[in-house]
């Protein structure tokens, strides 16, 4: 935002200007007597001093004196200033996290209108064992139930002028071919170490007698099942989960911060999947696919990572319907033994090439009133939000059910 041409307010309308302090003090520049405007002085609510020439005044003064109440009007200047700034930002932040959280909400009710639709007759026999309309049904989902919000979402955001052009640039290509492929293989390691951390959550819930439900798994019956498999899990969903998490969310708040953005979309990409496992899961993800996408500018590099970390899963029942399920389970570890070493060697390239960048990403501040903390705070505890994050912490404990023959 171009706070000097959208934010700055006309002097003459009544209106303080927060930016440009020194042009709305009330003091004339074309006056050659250096006397204070009275019209504009006496139209500013945040003044009330009396009205005379500044020369008469100070001439009455000593040195010392006019120097005091020269650094006293330059810090009351100066807190007005930042308090205007402040409750801007703070405003802002909030407008953001109502929009976002207005969206996840959308999701929720899109979802659960999908879901009335499949319990109408056979439906939900069909998506249960039919792997090819389970993965039509989970296109359909994805793009009307994730896409449609956030692309609302984004056009009412995308009213701002910087805004819009961000948005077009993090659809262009990486500009550093080098730096995107160990920045992709990076973040999938460090996805795959997610994926073990989510394992350990898993074990916590089973030793106390519980299961999580992670989704039923799709039957793969034929060649057509595994096509349609890898484009309802590897091709369209980090598409639309990548435009309205790293786009919409991500580049919205860069503003305030690089650090401020990663973790505030990670949040909501970890909320917004709802299940005790997949919850941390994909807050981890989206840690290292913000910070790959802020560090090569381009949203495609987050596509790539998303589109690997999910065809993990295609990889196995794909080795499982050509072979048998053992050797599709060894394919599974076979690929991520590959994609972690191959992560390892990236990382080890990457601080020798470029040593300095993470440190410098993320300390960029953007407007930084506000430290991290309070800025993540306001995105958290807006009224919409808060209702949202409890949606789904509900929707996640469903997922938790008693193992069968254990006792509680």
């Amino acid at each position: 935002m171009d706070y000097n041409q959208n934010n700055n307010m006309n002097p003459n309308s009544g209106q303080f200007n927060p930016y440009a302090y020194n042009q709305n003090m009330g003091y004339n520049h074309n006056n050659m007597n250096n006397q204070y405007n009275q019209t504009q002085y006496g139209q500013n609510p945040y003044y009330n001093a009396p009205q005379q020439n500044i020369n008469v005044y100070y001439g009455q003064m000593p040195y010392g004196a006019v120097n005091s109440a020269q650094n006293s009007a330059q810090n009351y200047f100066n807190n007005q200033q930042r308090f205007l700034r402040l409750r801007e930002q703070k405003n802002e932040i909030k407008k953001y996290s109502t929009v976002f959280a207005i969206a996840m909400l959308s999701f929720l009710v899109v979802s659960l209108a999908l879901s009335s639709i499949l319990s109408v007759g056979d439906l939900m026999i069909l998506y249960e064992n039919n792997a090819t309309f389970s993965s039509c049904v989970g296109i359909f989902y994805s793009v009307f139930a994730v896409g449609l919000p956030f692309l609302i979402a984004n056009k009412y955001l995308s009213k701002n002028k910087l805004q819009a052009e961000t948005a077009k640039m993090i659809y262009s290509a990486p500009k550093n071919p080098l730096k995107t492929i160990l920045l992709i293989f990076i973040a999938v390691l460090g996805c795959i170490g997610a994926m073990y951390f989510t394992g350990i959550i898993t074990m916590f819930f089973n030793s106390l007698g519980y299961e999580v439900s992670a989704g039923d798994e799709p039957k793969v019956k034929s060649v057509v099942d595994i096509i349609a498999l890898f484009v309802g899990t590897a091709i369209i969903p980090p598409l639309v989960e990548e435009f309205a998490m790293r786009n919409v969310i991500l580049q919205s708040l860069r503003k305030y911060g690089n650090w401020f953005a990663i973790l505030s979309s990670a949040f909501a990409f970890g909320i917004f999947h709802g299940t005790p496992t997949q919850i941390p899961f994909a807050f981890l993800c989206g840690l290292f696919i913000g910070y790959a996408v802020i560090a090569t500018e381009s949203i495609w590099t987050g596509v790539i990572i998303h589109a690997i970390v999910n065809g993990i899963s295609c990889v196995y029942y794909t080795g499982a319907y050509f072979t048998d399920e053992d050797t599709g389970d060894n394919i599974y570890m076979i690929t991520l033994g590959v994609l972690a070493t191959l992560g390892v060697l990236g990382l080890i390239i990457y601080l020798a090439k470029f040593r300095d960048e993470f440190s410098r990403i993320i300390n960029i501040q953007g407007l930084n009133d506000y430290t991290t903390g309070q800025k993540f705070k306001k995105f958290i505890f807006t009224p919409i939000m808060i209702i949202a994050i409890i949606v789904f912490i509900i929707n996640a404990i469903t997922c938790i059910t008693p193992m069968t023959g254990a006792t509680t």
